[in-house]
């Protein structure tokens, strides 16, 4: 077996790794990233991991699926890329299923979730303590602060689905025009850019609209739904919720409210990316029709809301590694990590209104942030004490 082979191996062991202890959404994800990717296994650099995160924010569909899709085909190419977004998904989209099954069978619309309810305000904390350990690292002129501080202000204040990407497109246009220093030009070359993924992207989003409403296929009518909206919301799950809510559930009725955010706060607490909602959503739909359909439209769900964010990615990577050479890209960087870094900052603040600033919920998020900063406990152990907390609290 091949240098190349084992690690391959020993990166997906990671990813499986990671997938089973990710709690918290993108923000939280990318600071375990950061320690298992560059720190500990120095799979890549901080600066590439921020530039490829940055990136994939920019674009629509699940930014940490998309980030950490981008890492494998870094790795080891296109084959690698999709075992990586097989083992990072597959978990979350297995256990939202059963949740489903669960749910389905006990017939309980109105299911509880009070045993989760100290999970958010950890996962609040995972995402605050992101932030400082980006801002650290990576903003240090006033300028960077500014860009910073901009970003916070304008995601606080516009609170939707376009807001991140134009965060992260005027930190690099305030970056590229107020940095005077020379850099020296590289030679690049954008002619080899493969358009292919993006054309599948294009005709697997038009084919499934056209042969759903020509022939009124559920199957194919609940794929085009799911499939676009992955690939037209940008700012992670959360911006999903209301848009699937109107869809599924106000307009054809698939489910009902209880059952829908149950399945969502169950989607809160599990590990993995958000975006294996849809995957109970998928089961959901389907749960008159008996549980080999649930089991299909769980698989629907599932693929149809990771496939395009992952068409885009395996189109515009290649192009980015040659975009990084232009001068005026790489002066615009700075400005994209500050941003970046602004963004995860508001993050924590943005997700802690829906469960309230009480005592309890902040004294919640400070231990989180004062425990996994200074003493390094696993992500894991804490959401397991946040769990055990609400068994002994009920």
């Amino acid at each position: 077996m091949g240098s190349s082979s084992l690690r391959h191996q020993v990166f997906l062991r990671d990813v499986l790794a990671l997938s089973l202890s990710a709690f918290g959404g993108p923000q939280a994800h990318i600071s375990l990233m950061l320690d298992l990717f560059v720190e500990r296994r120095k799979y890549l650099s901080e600066q590439e991991l921020l530039e490829l995160n940055a990136l994939c924010q920019i674009l629509p569909g699940p930014t940490s699926t998309q980030t950490i899709t981008a890492i494998g085909m870094k790795l080891g190419g296109p084959r690698l890329a999709w075992l990586t977004l097989l083992v990072w998904a597959l978990p979350a989209c297995l256990l939202m299923t059963m949740m489903a099954l669960l749910i389905t069978y006990f017939n309980q619309e109105g299911f509880e979730l009070a045993l989760l309810r100290y999970v958010r305000p950890i996962a609040v904390g995972f995402i605050a303590v992101a932030a400082v350990r980006l801002g650290v690292k990576l903003i240090h002129t006033r300028l960077e602060w500014f860009v910073l501080g901009l970003a916070m202000v304008l995601s606080l204040l516009f609170t939707n689905s376009y807001t991140f990407p134009a965060v992260l497109i005027l930190g690099a246009l305030i970056s590229n025009f107020a940095n005077r220093e020379r850099i020296e030009k590289e030679k690049y070359n954008l002619h080899h850019i493969r358009w292919g993924n993006f054309y599948l992207f294009a005709s697997v989003l038009v084919a499934a609209a056209l042969i759903g409403n020509l022939f009124q296929n559920k199957p194919v009518l609940f794929f085009e739904n799911i499939y676009r909206f992955g690939s037209l919301v940008f700012g992670g799950g959360q911006v999903l919720i209301p848009m699937m809510f109107e869809q599924f559930v106000t307009a054809k009725s698939y489910l009902t409210a209880d059952q829908f955010l149950s399945g969502y706060g169950l989607a809160q607490a599990i590990p993995g990316p958000i975006f294996s909602f849809a995957s109970f959503l998928g089961a959901m739909s389907f749960q008159e029709s008996g549980h080999l359909s649930m089991l299909g439209g769980a698989i629907i769900g599932g693929v149809g809301i990771f496939l395009p964010g992952t068409f885009l990615i395996f189109f515009i990577y290649p192009a980015w590694e040659e975009l990084k050479k232009m001068s005026g890209v790489k002066k615009a960087m700075s400005g994209i990590n500050a941003a970046a870094t602004g963004l995860v900052a508001a993050a924590a603040i943005i997700l802690m209104q829906p469960i309230g600033f009480d005592v309890v919920n902040v004294g919640i998020v400070a231990a989180t942030f004062v425990l996994l900063y200074f003493w390094k406990i696993p992500p894991l152990l804490l959401i397991s004490l946040g769990i055990m907390g609400g068994v002994i609290f009920l």
